[in-house]
């Protein structure tokens, strides 16, 4: 017997079902958007969270505070005191006791200004504004350094992720040449040893790809650290390089270098420091000589009485003997500066060196992406037709086996050229000085 289902009940139904699907789909996409992290993505997570970043920056902060604290030697102290008293007081006069009782409040507005000085105050300021952009530019470097980890880091989980892809599909392939030898052995086509030698190397597929999971957990516990997620949270999935052709660079050598040396930020923080203790130096030879002042003071007794008291001070200072302290304070420095140049120096020697390295590294990785890419297509071609002729009985086992190898090699020297070619050419521009993804 056939019932007819009311109209209105198939629309509500139709309705509901409709909804029901509308808000899986939107539920889908809103995971699907949240559990995808790009390389942006993970590059302000890394400038929002990681403690190495917010520390570099909050010195640049403490520079600043001392910047003003400097400065503050040019203006005048302005304060106001409030002191109340109460005194008593006993005596003692032919056997008899007196006491003197005072009490009373006042009320004090003190002011004091150094006019003029043989430039104390100037070299102090020079030298924490050149410690404060020091400290500016370490930051800058300690955020490129990290900024750079941050994609090194995320471009080599990829690369696992990808290595681990190949290791799994590599044990589909080696099942597939198992089932196919086994078919050939039933059919006495092929020999009983063959299937050995395919059940070994099936077996070694295996441990191959636990091998590449392995790494690619260990990995992904390496970026989430230095994005300062939490290692209870799965890392979001990745998004996949693009594998197209790579250009050389098209700098010369010679511009590199220059341009390494003059605009790295580490770089530029020691010679701002070196200009620092250079003012430093300066300060300490004037305090270890002669110096002067001419001060300013004014202070008003607001209460009980209306009373003032204003000075100004012409204080020459000339050291007689301090047991060599001060010269000595300024010889340290001095020492301290030579010992930081030949520092510079120093450095500056190995950023050339780390130009160049990184200047040649990604030209050769270059050349190894695009064989690596040619040599993959020709693999894969080698493969499919080694595969097709032993399901038609023309080939055997080594050979289908040889492609295999080939493949799996072609395919994981892809992957690892595509990666270090990322990697460099990111690396090529922190070496340089040159803006970096997420700075």
């Amino acid at each position: 017997m056939r019932y007819r289902v009311p109209c209105s009940l198939q629309i509500r139904t139709t309705a509901l079902v409709f909804a029901v699907v509308c808000s899986a789909m939107a539920a889908a996409g809103q995971t699907s958007t949240q559990d995808v992290l790009t390389l942006d993505d993970a590059l302000k997570l890394a400038k929002d969270h990681n403690g190495t970043v917010k520390s570099a920056y909050l010195q640049v902060k403490a520079g600043d505070a001392a910047v003003v604290q400097a400065l503050s030697a040019f203006y005048p102290t302005i304060n106001t005191q409030y002191q109340y008293t109460s005194d008593r007081q006993q005596f003692a006069t032919n056997n008899n006791t007196a006491f003197l009782q005072t009490e009373g409040a006042q009320t004090f507005l003190n002011t004091s200004w150094t006019l003029l000085d043989t430039g104390e105050r100037n070299f102090s300021v020079n030298s924490a504004k050149r410690a404060r952009d020091a400290r500016a530019y370490n930051a800058k470097q300690v955020l490129r350094t990290t900024l750079f980890n941050v994609v090194q880091q995320y471009y080599n989980t990829l690369r696992a992720q990808e290595l681990e892809r190949v290791a799994q599909a590599e044990v589909g392939r080696a099942q597939t040449i198992l089932d196919q030898t086994q078919t050939r052995i039933k059919a006495r086509d092929a020999a009983q040893i063959e299937e050995l030698q395919a059940n070994a190397d099936y077996q070694n597929a295996r441990v191959s790809a636990l091998t590449a999971k392995n790494t690619t957990t260990n990995a992904a516990a390496t970026l989430k650290s230095t994005l300062g997620l939490s290692s209870n949270s799965p890392l979001p999935q990745l998004t996949k390089v693009n594998g197209s052709e790579a250009p050389a660079p098209a700098d010369t050598l010679e511009t590199l270098l220059l341009e390494g040396i003059r605009n790295r930020p580490d770089l530029i923080a020691q010679r701002k420091n070196i200009q620092a203790e250079d003012f430093s130096k300066r300060l300490a030879d004037r305090q270890a000589t002669i110096s002067a002042n001419v001060a300013a003071t004014y202070t008003e007794q607001i209460t009980p009485q209306s009373l003032s008291d204003r000075t100004l001070t012409f204080l020459v200072t000339i050291p007689i003997f301090d047991g060599g302290s001060l010269r000595a304070a300024a010889r340290q420095i001095g020492y301290n500066i030579r010992a930081d140049e030949a520092t510079l120096e120093q450095a500056e020697r190995s950023v050339r060196a780390d130009i160049e390295a990184a200047y040649k590294n990604i030209a050769t990785n270059a050349e190894r992406l695009d064989a690596a890419q040619i040599a993959l297509d020709a693999a894969k071609k080698n493969y499919n037709a080694a595969v097709d002729s032993q399901k038609a009985g023309a080939y055997d086992l080594l050979q289908v086996l040889t492609a295999q190898v080939s493949l799996v090699t072609a395919e994981s020297n892809q992957i690892q050229a595509l990666y270090d070619y990322r990697i460099s050419d990111v690396n090529l521009k922190l070496v340089t000085g040159r803006p970096i993804p997420g700075e």
